[in-house]
């Protein structure tokens, strides 16, 4: 009975160098359980190597001093995945002028419950501490990051060559996802982690600073509007393929009939507005196809392999007002971001210390904000890639009648693929055994922290999602997130909990989330601002909204849940509180 299940197949060993695991900030990563293979190829053979690897790159760790197989810089239980909280910990020991606590404060604020920090006697390390001093240094300094470059491009070149998997045997195209979502990904991962260890510095110099000159509300302004942030981009093409869709009759009737099937219709239906449609459609799946909610993960739905998952959004996008144009709101962004910092590097002038700091810290996120997103872009392309690869052996086996969903050849375990392909009939029971179990993970809610001392609790006595308690906020209450995105604005609370299912939000609404990834950045077009219960000010949300001109509060804890859908409210992206103006009669 799957009722009463207490493990899962990808469980991980809790390290006994590094104890304490935490689902902050991994609810952006990893939102929804991983499947077998996802886990056991893409992770365990790409992506924990990758952080490994770039832990010691970035000068965190030493070789000699974790373990990648059992891994030791994530965890995952339950399907679910777990960043390190003892890791970082250390990382605030060595790192020059950072601490444990002030690691704890990034992660969790002042949420309780939190395990307390323990020295170690190899904490301190000074080899360690010199590497990452050189390391801070060189992130303050460098206007570019060829090897992150470098990735972007081969990941670039693997979708634009890939082959024609419909000609390729399964033995083949088994291959090609194995190279792909394992040394291929690891080397992906290796610069993607130093830059987004890098872009943690920039926008700390400039928090701190501001705050110290009593300016704390502006540090997000003179972060915004940036530039050069590929994860903002699909959401720049996706409107103006809504404005199309807007300024055309036939367009919209199409729409009005439904997305399923729409793509179907517009081919066969030989309308010039189509046929253009049809042309900038071909060209957003070439370019952004490896978008899509959950995309971590080898078994998510891509808007390759799911085509209504982005074209739902661009539905709500259609409604939206020519005015809330992104590139006119970048432009806006940009001249007041020039104003703010000219301003403040005025009133520090007369410290250079301050001055200096503020100057490069700017630089230094506005270079590694893009480092970062460039960095995830090039490694969900090449998940997606074998993504793909897989997807193909499964719609195959669908064909000859052993599978029932070509989803389903994740069930299996990386080492499992190759009997599989001999013997299909020998693992059918299994495959929908688990598939039955998996589907009971996506309903349960994990624990939020796992430490070695307790263990990790059996599944069968974690609580189901969405089963917390939670008041709802009374009209006149405000809830205090964190800065995202600069502005204030006031709408109607629409909540969202899936993005390929975005109810009626439109122009007016404000989009209450869990959290988001970059496959959610089209749907906040739709909107006039962005609240999610989790992340911070270098999130994906918070930095996608500086970057389309819209305001976002992150970290808003249980928004979803306090909020209730329709209600009035107001949010102020600089400070990050929500105010409930009114609520549902």
């Amino acid at each position: 009975m799957t009722e009463s299940v207490d493990t899962w197949i990808t469980d991980t060993e809790i390290s006994t160098r590094f104890p304490y695991y935490t689902r902050a900030n991994a609810d952006e990563v990893g939102p929804e359980p991983f499947s077998p293979l996802g886990w056991s190829l893409g992770w365990a053979k790409g992506c924990v190597p990758g952080v490994a690897n770039g832990y010691c790159a970035f000068g965190v760790l030493e070789p000699e001093e974790y373990a990648v197989d059992p891994p030791e810089v994530f965890g995952n239980w339950g399907g679910y995945f777990y960043n390190q909280l003892s890791l970082p910990r250390v990382m605030g020991v060595r790192m020059p002028g950072a601490s444990p606590a002030a690691i704890d404060l990034a992660y969790f604020g002042d949420r309780p419950g939190v395990p307390k920090y323990t020295p170690h006697p190899d904490d301190e390390n000074e080899a360690a501490s010199r590497k990452l001093a050189e390391s801070m240094a060189w992130a303050m300094s460098t206007a570019e990051f060829p090897a992150q470059e470098e990735a972007s491009r081969y990941a670039l070149d693997v979708v634009r060559d890939r082959p024609d998997l419909s000609a390729m045997s399964n033995a083949d195209l088994v291959a090609r996802a194995r190279q792909l979502a394992g040394p291929d990904l690891d080397w992906a991962w290796t610069a993607y982690c130093q830059s987004a260890l890098a872009a943690s510095l920039g926008p700390g110099a400039v928090q701190a600073i501001c705050e110290a000159i009593g300016r704390g509300d502006d540090a997000v302004k003179v972060m915004t509007a940036i530039g050069g942030v590929e994860s903002a981009d699909a959401g720049v093409v996706m409107w103006e393929l809504s404005r199309r869709v807007k300024d055309s009759p036939f367009l919209m009737d199409e729409f009005d009939a439904g997305v399923d099937g729409l793509l179907d219709r517009l081919t066969a239906s030989g309308n010039d507005d189509a046929v253009g449609f049809l042309d900038a459609w071909a060209d957003l799946i070439a370019v952004h196809g490896h978008r899509g909610p959950n995309e971590w993960d080898l078994r998510a739905h891509s808007w390759t392999t799911k085509p209504s998952l982005a074209l739902g959004m661009l539905e709500r996008m259609r409604h939206q007002d020519d005015a809330k144009s992104p590139g006119d709101a970048h432009v806006r962004g940009v001249a007041e971001r020039e104003r703010l910092t000219a301003e403040l590097l005025e009133i520090v002038a007369g410290d250079p210390e301050a001055h200096g700091g503020l100057h490069a810290g700017i630089a230094s996120a506005a270079v590694f904000y893009g480092m970062r997103e460039m960095g995830k872009n090039a490694c969900i392309r090449l998940i997606h890639e074998a993504k793909l690869a897989l997807t193909e052996v499964g719609a195959r086996c669908v064909a000859d009648g052993v599978l029932d969903d070509p989803q389903q050849i994740f069930m299996l375990l990386d080492d499992e693929v190759d009997g599989f392909l001999v013997d299909p009939a020998s693992m059918v029971a299994t495959i929908r055994e688990r598939e039955t179990t998996f589907a009971l993970l996506q309903t349960l809610e994990p624990p939020y922290i796992v430490k070695l001392e307790e263990g990790v609790p059996p599944i069968s006595t974690w609580a189901k999602r969405g089963g917390g308690v939670a008041s709802v906020a009374s009209p006149g209450e405000v809830l205090q997130g964190t800065m995202g995105s600069p502005g204030v604005v006031t709408g109607t609370a629409r909540v969202i909990l899936d993005p390929s299912d975005p109810g009626a939000i439109g122009p007016g609404d404000i989009m209450v989330a869990p959290t988001t990834d970059p496959s959610w950045v089209p749907l906040f077009l739709a909107a006039e601002g962005v609240v999610v219960d989790v992340g911070a000010v270098a999130s994906h949300a918070a930095i996608m909204c500086r970057e389309l001109g819209l305001p976002c509060a992150v970290s808003v804890v249980d928004a979803t849940k306090r909020i209730p859908d329709g209600a009035t409210i107001e949010i102020d992206g600089s400070t990050g509180s929500v105010k409930v103006v009114e609520v549902p009669g």
